[in-house]
């Protein structure tokens, strides 16, 4: 095991430890560079990553010093340039290996800057941090803990921080993560081995979350009308890193990069990113221009004069009395991929727009649409657009897909707005937050309610009283606020629930639908901005994910995370529906998602398939069986006969319509002028795969097979537009295997049959020979080859091959046929007598013309004494007895 996965000597990802004894005394702390002979205006500092070393992490292959040293002063005379190092070796020889955490390192780097900083009193200096790989983690902690300290040495450093320059960051975790814990697991047990390091590298972690979601809080905020964003650029490699047992990138574009911030590639892989041997290097060059831009930018005087805009920004305007503080309580930042949508904005500016005076109502506005449509990326569009254009409007994000949710959101805004009581541990939060929000001096406002999906939680249940703490069964909707100076923007994939929170005659809901082919292609393309992809392979890609917005990003993330090109994805969507639900299925990282909900998508459709089923299951039954059948025109009728087979027969026509209702609202299937119903193919494959999951799949797959059956006539001129009509609902069900249950084999030979028939009246014989092939055999088995139905399908086969001009293969059969009637009904019989003109007909047509008349004879000879000479049957033997040398239309 120690073979397998010891590193090649070129990628040592895992440090020293691995390859020999480490240096006894680990280079720690803060270590200067370089400063200015005159007084420096700006701190760099440098902070390694995973066993990294705070000077060999910089230094490029041949070079004696860490370019920070040598090239850089060169580029920035009047910085100071500063390294830390820590000791964040996974695995050492020695015992006394450290143990310390993501928090120690940040406090440890924390102290050094800081004693560094007051010991030459430049504690005010602007600072810039540059980052490889977990030394962003440690950074992004600091900056956290720096933050909440009242101890100004410490807090100054938050205070001071103007730029941080991520070099493949693990913000959302590494492959590496993987390969590393195999590793510790390997190694010997005198070796110390830091597994909470490696642990945190793992796209699951705790820690890792809570570090990415208050780091984001933490630079995101507004303080006192200041924003105190600290700007950031994410540098992600462009080539995979190999070391034994590992191959592909240790850290992905999406990882690596932050919402909102600008990104870069550098054509190394993860370990040669940060070594630069001259000024010529490309990666030198966009590293050293970031810096060089945010140093001309850091001076205080510089800071002050951005604020200064900022806070004009947010004067009264003229005629105003005073000015509410304004707040922006949201956890995203403004998705520059964001592409089209013009339409939807324009409706929503029109209903929400802060520029016009509002004497009448609130203004409420809902969202619905089906999960990953996009609700969520088009509201946040829409609140930074509101941002720019009314700045003296607060915004104010509420998370809705749960109550711990719903109450956290509502403490962040009783927090951030100071409002009094908010700290009593007995004060109910919510008709805090209400109350203050209601009040005319708080200001303008617009509310997003993302995710309101729980109709039980806002509306199902009586509410608690107002002095006691919240239950699960609270009544959230009545801690909505109301008010004219405040706004409600709805996020939703349930109609219903936009449709009573938005209090209005349904014009203020609006759905949010797929995009269109150009919007859908636009976004890929912005996505896939590195990659080379023609026209044709996007557009197809988009056709194929249905134009989903987040299909389409989760298709992007995976395409780069692996190094692919659309061609292989493409590909891999092909091999079949398990493959690409499997892909559907892959979690990836996307902006303004969140972290508490499954951003595949087709774990977020099953949260609203589970929603349904616990709402209304006649509704999740339906979409079951509805999953099955084609996904276009699914009629009234086919649902009407569903509701028919259940054993509960108080299920009424009114329940129905109330069930299909809920599946429009959720938008799993969208009504056409005729009433029938279309499904999205990508909806129908992730239902089944939830079926799957409960193991229901095989029983509505035969409710299915059982409801076209019964509904599905044999084919004949008058009936040939309801054949028509249900056809490939019929082709879709039998599609699926045949179980051994009766009832599921009687039904697919009777549709298989009637089918048939369909496809002779059409003249597609060979596809009415599949059907008819496959219902004879079913019913030779399960009736015997002597069974009246049975022979049925067999003259109906030899019709086929007679429609073939095959017909010795079409002999045959009638002949069998024949002699199985005749024992069994006699000479006779309509249907003998039916066999042997089918007989005569292909005798004629082979030019056995006297045969032929003798068999046509026979049968009129039988009908005369049985019918009568004027029966209609008599006239037309006697008029295939007219036609030598051709044959009846059907044997």
């Amino acid at each position: 095991m120690r073979k397998l996965f010891r590193p090649d000597k070129k990628h040592d990802l895992l440090g020293p430890s691995l390859s020999g004894p480490i240096e006894a005394a680990f280079p720690s702390g803060i270590k200067q560079f370089y400063e200015s002979p005159d007084a420096s205006d700006v701190d760099i500092v440098f902070i390694h990553g995973l066993d990294g070393n705070r000077e060999k992490t910089w230094t490029a292959k041949g070079a004696d010093e860490p370019w920070p040293k040598t090239l850089l002063p060169l580029e920035l005379p009047s910085a100071r340039i500063l390294t830390f190092g820590y000791d964040a070796y996974a695995v050492k020889w020695e015992k006394g290996g450290s143990q310390n955490r993501i928090r120690d390192h940040a406090w440890n780097l924390l102290t050094a800057l800081a004693s560094c900083r007051e010991s030459d009193d430049t504690k005010k200096r602007p600072i810039i941090f540059v980052c490889h790989s977990l030394g962003g983690l440690v950074c992004k902690d600091a900056l956290i803990v720096s933050k909440m300290q009242s101890d100004s040495h410490i807090h100054d450093i938050y205070e001071r921080t103007h730029a941080i320059a991520f070099m493949g960051t693990p913000h959302h975790g590494s492959e590496l993560a993987i390969w590393a814990e195999r590793l510790l697991k390997s190694v010997n047990v005198v070796q110390k081995r830091n597994t909470d390091i490696v642990g945190v590298l793992n796209g699951k972690s705790e820690v890792l979350e809570r570090i990415q979601e208050e780091f984001l809080a933490t630079i995101w905020g507004k303080e006192e009308g200041v924003s105190r964003q600290i700007q950031i650029t994410c540098f992600h490699e462009e080539l995979p890193t190999s070391v034994k047992g590992f191959n592909r990138i240790v850290v992905s574009k999406e990882s690596a990069s932050l919402p909102g911030s600008i990104k870069i590639g550098i054509h190394r892989d993860h370990t040669q990113m940060t070594k630069f041997s001259d000024q010529e290097d490309p990666g030198f060059k966009a590293v050293c221009g970031e810096l060089r831009r945010w140093a001309t930018t850091a001076n205080p005087s510089h800071v002050n004069e951005r604020r200064g805009e900022f806070e004009i920004a947010l004067r009264p305007k003229e005629g105003m009395n005073t000015f509410p503080q304004v707040k922006f309580v949201v956890p995203y930042l403004k998705n520059d991929k964001f592409v089209g949508r013009t339409e939807i904005l324009d409706q929503l500016k029109a209903r929400l727009n802060f520029s016009e005076e509002n004497h009448g109502s609130q203004r409420r506005v809902s969202l619905f649409g089906l999960g990953g449509v996009g609700k969520t990326q088009v509201s946040l569009a829409f609140i930074h657009w509101v941002k720019e254009t009314n700045p003296d409007v607060s915004i104010i994000w509420v998370h809705a897909s749960n109550l711990e949710r719903f109450q956290q959101s509502f403490s962040s805004i009783a927090e951030k707005f100071q409002i009094p009581g908010h700290e009593d541990p007995k004060s109910n939060v919510l008709v805090l937050a209400r109350q203050w929000l209601e009040k005319k001096d708080c200001g303008k406002w617009l509310m997003v309610l993302d995710n309101a999906d729980d109709a039980e939680l806002f509306f199902g249940k009586p509410s608690p009283t107002e002095s006691h703490p919240l239950d699960a069964s609270t009544n959230l909707a009545q801690y909505l606020p109301e008010c004219t100076h405040g706004a409600l923007l709805i996020t939703t994939r349930n109609k219903q629930i936009g449709v009573k929170i938005a209090s209005g005659d349904g014009s203020n809901v609006l759905q949010v639908q797929e995009m269109n082919t150009s919007e859908s292609e636009s976004l890929l393309k912005s996505s896939l901005a590195n990659l080379a992809a023609n026209e044709e392979e996007v557009r197809t890609l988009a056709s194929r994910l249905e134009q989903l917005p987040l299909a389409l990003a989760q298709a992007a993330s995976f395409i780069l995370e692996y190094s692919m090109s659309v061609k292989e994805y493409l590909e891999l969507l092909s091999e079949s529906d398990e493959a690409l639900i499997d892909l559907l299925s892959q979690e990836f990282e996307t902006i303004a998602r969140d972290r508490e909900r499954s951003r595949a998508v087709a774990k977020t459709w099953m949260i609203s398939f589970q929603q349904i089923k616990e709402q209304n299951p006649l509704a999740s039954e339906l979409l079951s069986m509805m999953s099955f059948l084609d996904r276009q025109d699914i009629t009234i009728e086919i649902l009407q006969e569903y509701n028919h087979l259940h054993e509960d027969d108080s299920r009424s026509n009114v329940e129905l319509k109330r069930s299909i209702g809920i599946l429009k609202n959720f938008s799993l299937v969208t009504e056409q002028k005729n009433g029938s119903l279309d499904m999205h193919r990508l909806v129908q494959l992730v239902t089944r795969s939830w079926l799957d999951e409960t193991e229901a799949n095989d029983w509505f797959r035969r409710k299915a097979l059982v409801c076209i059956s019964n509904l599905y006539p044999f084919g004949e001129f008058n009936n040939r537009e309801v054949c028509r009509a249900y056809l490939a609902h019929a082709l879709a069900v039998l599609e699926f295997h045949v179980a051994n249950e009766d009832d599921e084999a009687t039904s697919r030979a009777c549709l298989l049959h009637c089918v048939g028939g369909y496809f002779l009246l059409e003249g597609l014989h060979r596809q009415a020979e599949e059907m008819f092939r496959e219902a004879l055999e079913i019913k030779t088995n399960r009736l015997g080859e002597n069974h009246s139905d049975t022979l049925r399908d067999m003259t109906n086969l030899a019709a086929a091959f007679y429609g073939q001009g095959r017909y010795k293969e079409a002999e045959k059969l009638d002949i069998q046929a024949l002699e199985a009637r005749k024992l069994s009904l006699g000479e006779t019989h309509p249907d003998t007598l039916d066999s042997i003109s089918n007989l005569a007909a292909i005798f004629n047509s082979q030019g056995r013309y006297e045969e032929a008349e003798n068999l046509y004879l026979q049968v009129l000879e039988a009908q005369k004494l049985s019918l009568g000479e004027t029966h209609p049957d008599i006239l037309r033997s006697k008029g295939d007895m007219k036609k030598p040398k051709s044959c009846i239309s059907k044997p």
